[in-house]
């Protein structure tokens, strides 16, 4: 007992050591990626991500409707373009801000405004396309979900069906006992029977 004791606080242990370093893991990259992609091209990529997280954790994608899911080349190629953006527009900053700018450095400011905007719409575009992915996997979970509550509800209708049918049945093979049996029936016949009779009595005397 001692000894499966110590087992599962070791397992335990384990386990949150493991979680630990994920934690930490997952904070030095999110660190990495403000220094290197700038706040606003790291929430891109995070967003990106999550998106793929969703769509390989999805039923969809578990039950092979959605093909190959490795969005890792995507996740790349945005990551890439953002850096390029995130170090353009760094270096252009620091020559905006020099005095007495000439020609040249207005001209190449805007050649590095007009690639840093084209880089930045590229990475936007894939991450929205991820992120329809996720959304058009939830649809497909969603109507596999539907499916199963369809495929549910059938089984009870069926199986309802059979039950009342039974019951149907049966009350329908015993009709005439059951009147024959019934008080209700029994008095009914008699009050009839009473009326005929007095009626009978009545036509007797006016005759």
């Amino acid at each position: 007992m001692e000894a499966a004791a110590r087992a599962e606080a070791e397992r335990a242990a384990q386990a949150a050591a493991a979680k630990r370093e994920r934690e930490d893991k997952a904070r030095r990259q999110k660190q990495h990626r403000i220094e290197t992609l700038g706040s606003k091209n790291a929430r891109l990529v995070e967003s990106a991500l999550a998106a793929a997280k969703r769509v390989v954790g999805s039923e969809a994608a578990r039950a092979g409707w959605l093909g190959d899911v490795d969005f890792t080349a995507d996740i790349e190629a945005i990551t890439n373009d953002l850096q390029k953006a995130h170090a353009l527009d760094k270096v252009a900053k620091q020559l905006a801000a020099l005095d007495k700018p000439s020609a040249d450095d207005r001209k190449i400011l805007a050649e590095a405004k007009t690639t840093i905007a084209k880089l930045e719409i590229a990475s936007i575009d894939r991450v929205e396309l991820i992120e329809k992915c996720a959304s058009e996997a939830g649809r497909i979970d969603e109507s596999l979900r539907d499916e199963r509550k369809d495929a549910r509800t059938a089984e009870q209708r069926a199986e309802l069906h059979g039950k009342l049918s039974a019951i149907l049945y049966g009350i329908e093979a015993t009709p005439e006992a059951t009147r024959r049996d019934s008080a209700a029936d029994a008095v009914i016949a008699r009050v009839h029977a009473y009326r005929e009779i007095k009626n009978q009595i009545h036509r007797a005397r006016a005759s």
